[in-house]
């Protein structure tokens, strides 16, 4: 039993299964691990535990796909704005990508009472 081959097939239907029980019913990888004991019982709990972490690759992938498949429609209507005549549009188009890249520039603003003192060197 232990140590026998799983078919493709199955191996994807068994990470299929992970998927569901984990996202989509909330189970956590120690009782997903006893599930797949229960019902399956031909693996060791390392590879119940396999399983499991596949099905979380599973996961990061779809999510990637979707998201790359919105960043295209998301990119041509960016290449729009910034075609704009209105100066107001170009702006709020630049300030998105800068947000996007990571390159946005958090304002904060602050309410200073009493006084600030500076010095520079050793004049203290």
């Amino acid at each position: 039993m232990a140590g026998e081959r799983i078919s493709d097939k199955e191996l994807k239907e068994r990470i299929d299964k992970a998927y569901d029980l984990r996202y989509n019913q909330g189970y956590g990888q120690e009782k997903y691990v006893k599930w797949a004991k229960e019902n399956y019982g031909d693996k060791s709990e390392q590879q119940y535990c396999q399983y499991f972490t596949k099905a979380r690759e599973v996961y990061d992938e779809t999510w990637k796909d979707k998201l790359q498949s919105l960043l295209g429609p998301a990119t041509d209507e960016l290449f729009r704005l910034l075609a704009s005549e209105d100066q107001k549009i170009r702006q709020r188009a630049i300030d998105q990508i800068m947000k996007y890249t990571g390159n946005d520039i958090t304002k904060v603003q602050a309410d200073i009472k009493g006084e600030i003192n500076i010095s520079f060197g050793s004049d203290e």
